[in-house]
């Protein structure tokens, strides 16, 4: 009796220490490298900020993508988003206005590579990488698959338009979940090719598919099920 209560002393602690082995591997891993599809350069210092999604949120408010501190740039002040067509920026009812290559926009403007953007007082190069071109090169010549999500308690539906799409407790999302469990900024569901795929974006409830967290960006396929705390998607195509 006392050896196997030795034995089982050491093959508990081996197995916790695997546990905890376990746990630091998922917190430390390396997440799928992103696509640049642009990079916004400052003119002054020669930052770089690399645009990885089809929307980015350009701001001085912590919650956006791409942060000024400089005190001319609204909490809120403009869009750079990748549509089929192009680049475009667009002005989210800023102070001071958004200006391309000197002339401020009114509401958005298409971006060529090597533009000048003005955000406040801060003067950014725009250029294009290549990923944008690999995306977009496709875009146009691929039947584009109708999708949707289905809400599984009430059966309401939200079709995928566009590029991407949104999805947490923040006012304006694309699909607004109030509920206070939710990120504010919880996942985004983006369009590559003929195919949507679903990101995580660090958030405190995972979201999951099939029962899986949501690691990187994950391929959706039809009859998929996506939850984000009691709330359930049936992904349809």
């Amino acid at each position: 009796m006392d050896n196997l209560e030795y034995i089982m002393r050491y093959v508990l602690s081996f197995l916790a220490f695997a546990v905890i082995i376990n746990c630091v591997w998922s917190l430390v891993r390396l997440r799928p490298q992103k696509k640049v599809y642009a990079l916004l350069q400052d003119m002054a210092n020669g930052n770089q900020y690399p645009i990885t999604c089809y929307e980015t949120s350009v701001g001085r408010s912590k919650s956006c993508d791409i942060i000024f501190t400089n005190s001319t740039v609204s909490r809120s002040h403009a869009v750079v988003a990748l549509r089929s067509d192009g680049f475009y920026v667009f002005d989210t009812e800023s102070k001071t206005g958004v200006y391309v290559n000197g002339e401020k926009i009114t509401k958005k403007a298409k971006l060529s590579n090597g533009d000048v953007i003005a955000f406040g007082t801060a003067i950014m190069s725009f250029f294009i990488g290549s990923d944008a071109d690999r995306d977009m090169s496709h875009k146009n010549d691929e039947e584009q698959i109708t999708a949707k999500l289905v809400n599984i308690v009430d059966n309401s539906e939200f079709y995928l338009d566009g590029d991407f799409v949104t999805v947490g407790r923040q006012e304006g999302s694309n699909i607004e979940i109030p509920a206070r469990y939710v990120s504010r900024r919880q996942a985004e569901l983006t369009r590559v090719g003929n195919k949507w795929y679903i990101e995580d974006f660090g958030s405190v409830t995972k979201t999951t598919l099939n029962g899986e967290p949501v690691e990187g960006e994950v391929m959706l396929h039809d009859g998929d099920v996506i939850r984000i705390g009691d709330f359930g998607f049936l992904y349809e195509e």
